[in-house]
């Protein structure tokens, strides 16, 4: 099997529910943002190549300061050779450096008529991912969204290891023994929705409000703030950082984009690090399932 040897920025932008984002992309670039996170399903690659492009051609960046991650959805499944240059054409790149499986492989076992893509399994899919990586159409591969048994079943036969699994991980969704299994396996986790902020969290507005699920808001992240003179979101951040998770923060905003760069550079004590991560045991709460592509719960 071969090991990849995986580098990337400590923190990246998510672009996940953003359509009008060349500025934000630009901007941030120029603020020190090198890792850019977006998905075909996402709709937004034409403006995410076009705001690299703009950076890149007025010389702010080459090419290779950085970091480009891209995904195949669910109907590209059967030729994700087809999907990554149809998104390279959009990205204006000749390759991107990962290139994700948005979602593992699964049965639809919601309504017939909502269906929207066609089984493919892992088995067949995975090696035309690592024939991408030996066309030179990305550096390296990896996976969105799967838990270990899904890992399990690609680390059965894989040649190329997924070098990364994108998952949603926060304070409130500590995702531990996943976390475990991936650092076994030399899988780095890339966190979303790391603040619990954004479009994932609006169909759960009133839940949230009645959970008291406010992240940034809570007693020991506060004091932790005013404690080290940071932000609530950088010591979220800087949480994520900690623990060899790299966080994906979405935002229209380049001044908050620039602001969550400010997460690097401090350490806290190991004690206040245990605070932020026993939230999970009080308020345990995962907010981008997978009813909408399975008609099931495929994290049960």
């Amino acid at each position: 099997m071969a090991e990849s040897k995986f580098k990337c920025p400590i923190i990246g932008l998510g672009t996940c529910n953003l359509k009008e984002i060349e500025e934000v992309v630009y901007q941030s670039i120029i603020d020190g943002t090198r890792l850019i996170d977006t998905a075909s399903k996402y709709e937004n690659e034409e403006q995410v190549g076009k705001g690299v492009k703009r950076a890149i051609d007025e010389g702010i960046v080459k090419r290779e300061d950085l970091f480009i991650v891209t995904k195949c959805w669910a109907n590209e499944k059967s030729d994700p050779e087809k999907a990554l240059k149809n998104s390279l054409k959009k990205l204006q790149l000749e390759y991107v450096d990962l290139y994700l499986d948005h979602w593992p492989s699964g049965k639809y076992y919601g309504k017939e008529e909502e269906k929207k893509f066609e089984f493919v399994s892992v088995r067949d899919m995975w090696p035309k991912m690592e024939k991408l990586v030996e066309e030179g159409l990305t550096k390296f591969i990896g996976v969105s969204n799967y838990n270990v048994q899904n890992l399990f079943a690609i680390l059965s036969f894989c040649k190329i290891k997924p070098a990364v699994n994108e998952v949603e991980f926060h304070p409130y969704l500590y995702q531990k023994g996943l976390k475990e299994f991936c650092d076994k396996e030399d899988i780095i986790i890339f966190s979303y929705n790391p603040m619990v902020k954004g479009g994932y969290c609006k169909r759960y507005e009133k839940v949230m409000k009645e959970q008291n699920l406010d992240l940034l808001n809570e007693d020991n992240v506060k004091s932790l703030a005013e404690k080290y003179g940071k932000t609530p979101g950088q010591i979220v951040l800087n949480w994520h950082i900690h623990l060899g998770v790299i966080p994906i923060p979405g935002t229209t905003n380049p001044k908050r984009m620039k602001e969550n760069l400010g997460c690097v550079g401090f350490n806290m004590d190991e004690n206040e690090y245990e605070s932020i991560s026993k939230l999970y045991d009080k308020k345990k709460f995962r907010f981008c399932d997978s009813f909408g592509l399975y008609g099931i719960d495929i994290f049960a």
